[in-house]
């Protein structure tokens, strides 16, 4: 290996020679240099190989060439071109034929290496190389659509391109990337002929030239030999073939008629139909039609697309489809906003009237009502009733009537009793929280009802513990507000803390009251954390450490010794090594 990597150094001598001559760089640059490259020698010449090592090699001789050719426009230096840039590119290449013989599959690394040889214009090196790589990498689809599309855009060689599709389709005859891309080249031949020629392309087509219409019948038969067209393939075709009318209308609207004819069951073919109509797409317009149809137009013939489709498809997937569509053009500021609204609500209604609404779509037709100010109060209640009939066990249609009920300012006895039975449908596995808080905030907006938020407070905390646990801590924030007296947030805190299951938030809310009074009473403050270490002092290190931290500033700093023995012997392992070096901190805070 020594020798090896010798025999490199000598070989690259009359490179720094040459830099040094040309004062391109300094000798301490030239040592840099000599070294880098000594050190990725290394890495790629050792037993162990990794392809890493090779393309790091590569990429710093590549990131070299660049300096070089920003330093040569710096000096204005141009002669010796021989003796660096095309010494340097020898060795990339060589480096890469070392990599492809050590690693060939690894399909990365024929990629990586076409990329150099289109980035430096080596093109018959790029070809020679395309028939290694598939016997490595025939499995592979892309590997061919890489070679075809290497012939044809970088060699400009349709024959080669022809030949290795050919192969390619053999092998792959199921794969659709494959057939679109030999259908996008040919069509892009037949435009190339149509633009050398000088005769307009109708006349062309007329005419039958013959170069002209073998292209353009070679594309129509490698679409009409592929047997497994789906609603993507005939997406991605017409999407190629806009971009080469009028020679790719014949096979467009071929296509079209095809797709509606092998494809009416599937709800995903009118969806593209419609998408096609709301473009104004070409392909879908008549000869007659010379000027563009205009944005009302072309929503037109998308709602009657979707129309058409649900007569012979009525089912939710359909008309999900069609409001979805509605909706994403509601959200385009650039069109017609009256008109894209008067067509999602009938989009909506239609599909209500129809009982075809699944759940969310359901519940985002509600949303939308009820973000109107002043809704149709007999459609709410139908849009309402139909979704508590479908998915009684959704919460969300609980919550969205109970806020409607606020809204329309209902007496308490009706909120309640939908509360109530939405409490009894809604099963154990799903959290009640929600529907909670839309009560609270409809006593909230019924100041007229003085007594009956702390009647609900005292319900909430005895609930399930995930309702209890959230308004816990809001309950002692509402005593305090309303009575104004610390002594019977202190009772009810007492309270709770014997009767029910509390969280670690409520006795840090209780202590941070007591620490809020204008003379805090230091016994009280003093409990709360003592409460803390209680219940949450074997794995949380922080209820400690705020202890610590209140003995130290508003305490007894004496106590501080007897709590860390106590946190010592308290806390698991883990928690204890988080809860040291914090400990220290307090302790210590010069540290």
């Amino acid at each position: 290996m020594a020798e090896v990597i010798e025999l490199r150094r000598e070989q690259s001598i009359r490179e720094y020679e040459c830099m040094k001559h040309l004062k391109l760089f300094t000798d301490d640059e030239i040592g840099a240099i000599k070294t880098k490259r000594f050190n990725l020698e290394y890495k790629v010449e050792r037993r162990k190989k990794n392809l890493s090592d090779f393309i790091s090699y590569i990429e710093y001789e590549n990131n070299f060439l660049k300096l070089l050719h920003e330093r040569r426009q710096k000096l204005h230096i141009k002669h010796e071109r021989l003796s660096l840039e095309v010494s340097v590119r020898k060795r990339i290449r060589v480096l890469y034929t070392r990599a492809i013989t050590r690693f060939p599959h690894e399909y990365r690394l024929w990629v990586h290496f076409l990329r150099n040889c289109q980035k430096r214009r080596e093109i018959a090196a790029g070809s020679r190389a395309l028939d290694k790589m598939l016997n490595f990498h025939g499995e592979k689809p892309k590997a061919w659509i890489n070679a075809m599309n290497w012939e044809y855009r970088q060699a400009k060689n349709m024959a080669r391109a022809k030949h290795y599709t050919f192969r390619g389709l053999q092998r792959h005859p199921e794969n659709s990337d494959l057939h679109l891309t030999f259908i996008d080249m040919q069509m892009a031949e037949a435009l190339a002929i149509a633009k050398q020629s000088n005769e307009p392309v109708d006349e062309l087509m007329s005419q039958e030239n013959v170069t002209l219409c073998k292209a353009l019948d070679t594309a129509t038969l490698v679409y009409e030999n592929y047997a497994h067209k789906d609603v993507d393939f005939f997406r991605h075709l017409l999407g190629k073939l806009k971009g080469y009318r009028p020679l790719s209308d014949r096979l467009a609207k071929t296509a079209i008629q095809e797709m509606q004819t092998l494809l009416a069951q599937d709800e995903h073919m009118w969806n593209l139909l419609a998408s096609l109509a709301l473009e104004g797409n070409d392909f879908l317009l008549d000869k007659d039609d010379e000027k563009p149809a205009t944005f009302k137009q072309r929503l037109d013939r998308c709602i009657d697309t979707f129309r058409t489709a649900i007569e012979k498809l009525p089912t939710k997937k359909m008309y999900a489809l069609y409001i979805e569509t509605m909706l994403k053009l509601n959200d385009v500021e650039e069109v017609e906003q009256k008109a894209t609204r008067k067509a999602l609500a009938k989009a909506f209604r239609e599909a209500l009237l129809s009982d075809q609404l699944d759940e969310q779509k359901l519940l985002q037709y509600l949303k939308l009502l009820l973000h109107n100010e002043t809704p149709n109060e007999e459609l709410v209640m139908s849009v309402i009733d139909k979704g508590l009939e479908q998915c009684p066990k959704l919460i969300d249609f609980w919550i969205l009537h109970m806020r409607y009920l606020t809204r329309k300012e209902v007496d308490v006895g009706q909120v309640e009793r939908l509360f109530q039975q939405a409490s009894k449908s809604l099963p154990d596995s799903i959290s009640k929280l929600p529907l909670w808080k839309a009560l609270f905030q409809y006593y909230h907006s019924r100041p007229d009802l003085p007594g009956k938020m702390e009647q609900m407070f005292r319900k909430a905390v005895q609930q399930e513990p995930t309702v209890s646990h959230h308004f816990q801590p809001l309950y002692l924030d509402f005593l305090l507000a309303t009575k104004n007296s610390i002594a019977a947030v202190r009772t009810e805190y007492l309270r709770l803390v014997k009767n029910v299951t509390t969280t670690l938030e409520v006795h840090q809310k209780m202590a941070s009251l007591e620490a809020a009074q204008p003379q805090p009473n230091v016994t009280e403050w003093r409990k709360c954390l003592e409460q803390a270490t209680h219940f949450y002092g074997k794995s949380n290190c922080t209820v400690w450490l705020e202890y610590i931290q209140f003995e130290l500033e508003n305490g007894t700093p004496r106590n501080v010794h007897a709590l860390y023995g106590r946190a010592k012997g308290t806390l698991e392992p883990e928690s204890f090594a988080d809860f040291l070096p914090q400990y220290e901190l307090l302790k210590n805070p010069l540290l």
